[in-house]
């Protein structure tokens, strides 16, 4: 508990910074995560073009995957309702999904 008002807004001052350095790293982190996620569809590009699923090159494996994952409007299905298989089956869509992994290659001995 601040003791008085010098210490009051000593701390909100603090409280103010510490809020626009974490708004400047979210910033950051989701500039990063853009980038990232372009880099990785023109991998994932690269990968489906040469029909393949892992390569290694400069010490790193890449490893890509593409699935389809069932997905459905939660709006639309009511669980418990009358039907609520069939509803449920009306409204799924199959969405194809793309996975790309970088990690450091096995070292042959």
């Amino acid at each position: 508990m601040c003791v008085n008002m010098q210490e009051f807004q000593t701390i909100s001052e603090k409280i103010f910074k510490l809020e626009q350095k974490k708004a400047k790293k979210k910033k950051e982190m989701d500039t990063l995560e853009k980038e990232i996620k372009q880099l990785k569809s023109e991998t994932s590009s690269y990968m489906k073009k040469r029909q393949k699923n892992e390569l290694t090159v400069a010490g790193l494996t890449v490893l890509f995957t593409a699935y389809v994952s069932p997905r459905f409007d939660k709006d639309a299905f009511i669980a418990g309702e009358k039907d609520g298989e069939a509803t449920y089956q009306k409204y799924l869509k199959n969405i194809p999904m793309e996975k790309v992994t970088v990690r450091l290659a096995k070292t042959q001995l």
